[in-house]
């Protein structure tokens, strides 16, 4: 009875340790995710700090640089705005496109309708070839079995 005791308290004394263990586990885990959370901030921060900085000096010099030819604006210099596209030829331009998509996709539609009724035709002819080829091998079987009767039964031609 006292070895049953025992082994009892083993038994639950090896289940704490592994919780325990389970436990230190997850608090180192916990840790590391907290060390390398710590590390991200700092980071973030400071690639946040030198890009805001960056932009602000880009900011400063480009406003005090308004008429000066050495430092164009970017945007305003764009190949995009030296276009001679007008805002109705623009919109003739969509509308284009716009007319141009819709009759493409008509002829899409023309030209599935016409795949589907191709697609029939061609079902049908194939249940057709199927059922002429079937007819064939059945009257070739039929053939050939008459001809194997014709062989076993001798005829008698000539004999009276």
């Amino acid at each position: 009875r006292l070895l049953d005791s025992i082994k009892t308290l083993s038994d639950e004394n090896a289940t704490l340790l592994r919780e325990v263990e389970e436990a230190e586990a997850a608090r180192m885990e916990a840790k590391t995710s907290r060390d390398q959370m710590r590390r991200f901030k700092l980071e973030y921060g400071k690639r946040f700090s030198a890009l805001k900085s960056a932009l602000e000096n880009f900011r400063k010099t480009y406003s005090q640089n308004k008429n000066n030819t050495e430092n164009p604006n970017p945007i305003s210099c764009s190949e995009y705005l030296k276009t001679d596209l007008t805002h109705s030829d623009l919109d003739d331009q969509i509308a284009r496109q716009e007319q141009q998509i819709r009759k493409l996709n008509a002829e899409l539609k023309k030209e599935k309708e016409e795949s589907k009724k191709k697609d029939a035709a061609l079902r049908k002819y194939e249940s057709f070839y199927k059922e002429v080829k079937a007819r064939s091998a059945e009257k070739a079987r039929q053939r050939q079995a008459q001809q194997q009767q014709r062989r076993r039964v001798p005829t008698s031609h000539g004999k009276v």
